[in-house]
C-alpha cells in the first residue's frame, strides 16, 4: 500500500469506523443496562404493592373474612393482569404458588428449587434472577420479595416479566447501527477517494514535472495554485529549480573563467619551453630569463590552485572550522603578530588602532586571519613605501564589530569598485613583468565574511587610496 490514495482511504475508514462502532456499542450497552435496571425497579415496586395488598386482605383474617379477602385479592390480581405485563404471584413459605395473576394459573406449582426463591425462603438478602427459555427466544426476569408479619416470613411476592421489548429494541438498535455504520463507511470512503484524487493529482503533476526537468526533456513548469502545503511544495520546487539554474549558470561561467585564467600561465610556460628547446637554452642570459618566467608562472599556478581549493571548500560547507567565542581585540593582535613578519620586504608604515573594551564574537579564527591577511597584502601591494596602511577596529551602535583597513595607495577606479569581489577579477594590467594577484583573494574574503553572517565592502577614489571594511556580529 505505497500509494497515498489508499493510505488516505484507510485513514478515513479507521477514523470513521472505530468511533462509530465503539460509540454505538457503548450506546447499546448503556441502553441495555439502563432498561434492565429500570425494569427491575418497576418489578420491585410491583412486589411492594403486591406484598401490601396481600397483608391487607389476607393476613390476620379468618373464616368468612378470609374467604372474602382471598376473593378480593384474586380480583385485584385479575385487574392487574389486564393492565400490566408482569406476572404477579404469591408463594407460600415452602415455595408453593398460592395466587397467580395469569389465567393459566400455576397455583400449586413448587418453585422452591429456584435459587432466588430458596434464598427468600431462608431469609437471605434480596436476590433477582433471569433465565432463557429452552428455545432461546425469550429472557425472563424474576424478582422475589419477602412478606413478613410481626418479624416472621408469611409469604413471598413473586414478580415475573420477560425482556422481549428490551431485546426487540436492542435488535432494532443493532440493525440501525449496522445501517448507519455502512452508510458512514461508504460516505467516508467516497470522500477519501475524492480527496485523495484531488490531492494526489496535483502531487502526480509535481512528480512528473520534476522528473521531466531532471531528465532535461522539458523545462520546469509548475502552476502553484492555492495556499495549502501542496501549493507551498510547488513554489519551493520552482524556487529550487530557479536556484539550481542560477547555480549551474554560475558554475558554467566559473569553469569557463578558470579555464581561461589557467590557459594564460600554461601558455606562457609552454612558450618558454619551446623557445628553450629551439636553441635559446645555449645562451645564458636568455636561458635564465625564460627559466625565471617558467618558475614565475608555475608559482602563479600553484597559488591559483590553492586559492581555488580554499574557495571551493567555502562553497561546499558553510565554514571550514568550528566557531569559537573570542575577544576580537586580542584575536586581531595575535593575528598581526603572526602575519606582519611575513611582509619582510620593504613596505609602507603600518598603524593599528584597537579599542580597550572587550568585544566578544563567534568566529572561526583561522578564516578571519585569512581575510585580514588578504586585505593587508593588497594594501601593502598598492601602497608606496613612503605611504601608510592603517587597521582600525571599532564597535558600532547597532552591535556590530567593524574592522577597517585603509591605505593611501593609487585607489580603485569607479568602474572596478563593483567587481573587486568577483572571482578572478584584478585591477592590475596582466602581461607585465610585475607580479599580480589571481583575483581570488577578495572573493575568498567575501565568502568567509558572509559565512559569518557579516558584510564586506570597499570605498575608494582614484589617487586617494582604498578603504576595505567588514562587520562581525557581537556574540
Amino acid at each position: 500500500m505505497r500509494s497515498i490514495r489508499w493510505k488516505l482511504a484507510l485513514a478515513f475508514f479507521v477514523v470513521v469506523f472505530l468511533p462509530v462502532y465503539f460509540l454505538n456499542n457503548y450506546a447499546i450497552t448503556s441502553f441495555d443496562e439502563f432498561t434492565r435496571q429500570a425494569k427491575e425497579e418497576e418489578m420491585i415496586g410491583l412486589g411492594v404493592m403486591l406484598s401490601e395488598q396481600y397483608k391487607a386482605k389476607i393476613i390476620g383474617r379468618t373464616g368468612d373474612a378470609l374467604v372474602r379477602g382471598e376473593r378480593e385479592f384474586r380480583e385485584m390480581l385479575t385487574r392487574h393482569a389486564q393492565q400490566v405485563d408482569p406476572r404477579l404471584q404469591i408463594l407460600s413459605t415452602q415455595g408453593i404458588v398460592l395466587f397467580d395473576s395469569d389465567a393459566d394459573s400455576l397455583v400449586g406449582t413448587d418453585f422452591s428449587d429456584r435459587g432466588e426463591i430458596s434464598n427468600a425462603m431462608n431469609g437471605g438478602p434480596y436476590q433477582a434472577a433471569w433465565r432463557i427459555t429452552g428455545d432461546r427466544k425469550w429472557v425472563f426476569y424474576y424478582v422475589p420479595r419477602q412478606i413478613t408479619h410481626d418479624g416472621e416470613l408469611v409469604a413471598i411476592a413473586y414478580v415475573t416479566h420477560h425482556t422481549g421489548r428490551i431485546t426487540g429494541a436492542i435488535k432494532r438498535m443493532i440493525r440501525d447501527q449496522r445501517i448507519a455504520l455502512a452508510l458512514s463507511l461508504a460516505f467516508a470512503l467516497l470522500m477519501a477517494v475524492v480527496l485523495a484524487q484531488t490531492m494526489t493529482r496535483r502531487l502526480r503533476k509535481l512528480t512528473q514535472a520534476a522528473r521531466d526537468y531532471a531528465t532535461g526533456s522539458a523545462p520546469l513548469e509548475i502552476q502553484a495554485k492555492g495556499v495549502d502545503e501542496i501549493a507551498a511544495l510547488g513554489k519551493a520546487i520552482t524556487h529550487m529549480a530557479a536556484a539550481t539554474e542560477k547555480r549551474n549558470e554560475y558554475n558554467r561561467q566559473f569553469v569557463s573563467t578558470v579555464l581561461h585564467e589557467l590557459r594564460t600561465p600554461v601558455t606562457a610556460i609552454k612558450g618558454a619551453a619551446e623557445v628553450l628547446e629551439g636553441g635559446a637554452f645555449e645562451k645564458d642570459d636568455v636561458r635564465a630569463k625564460f627559466l625565471a618566467n617558467i618558475r614565475y608562472e608555475a608559482d602563479r599556478l600553484t597559488r591559483m590552485v590553492g586559492e581555488l581549493r580554499g574557495l571551493t571548500e567555502l562553497d561546499v560547507q558553510a565554514l571550514t572550522g568550528q566557531k569559537e567565542e573570542v575577544d576580537y581585540g586580542r584575536c586581531v593582535t595575535a593575528i598581526l603578530d603572526r602575519i606582519m613578519p611575513t611582509f619582510d620586504q620593504e613596505h609602507a608604515r603600518f598603524n593599528c588602532t584597537l579599542p580597550e573594551e572587550q568585544m566578544h564574537v563567534m568566529i572561526v579564527p583561522d578564516t578571519i586571519e585569512q581575510v585580514i591577511s588578504n586585505l593587508l597584502e593588497n594594501a601593502f601591494r598598492y601602497t608606496p613605501v613612503d605611504g601608510q596602511v592603517e587597521l582600525m577596529v571599532a564597535l558600532t551602535e547597532d552591535g556590530q564589530v567593524l574592522t577597517t583597513i585603509r591605505d593611501d595607495g593609487a585607489g580603485i577606479a569607479p568602474t572596478s569598485l563593483g567587481r573587486v569581489f568577483d572571482r578572478f577579477y584584478t585591477t592590475e594590467v596582466k602581461g607585465v613583468a610585475k607580479e599580480y594577484g589571481s583575483g581570488l583573494g577578495l572573493a575568498v574574503a567575501k565568502s568567509i565574511i558572509e559565512n559569518h553572517q557579516g558584510r564586506i565592502w570597499v570605498e575608494s577614489e582614484p589617487g586617494a587610496g582604498a578603504c576595505f571594511s567588514f562587520t562581525l556580529a557581537v556574540a
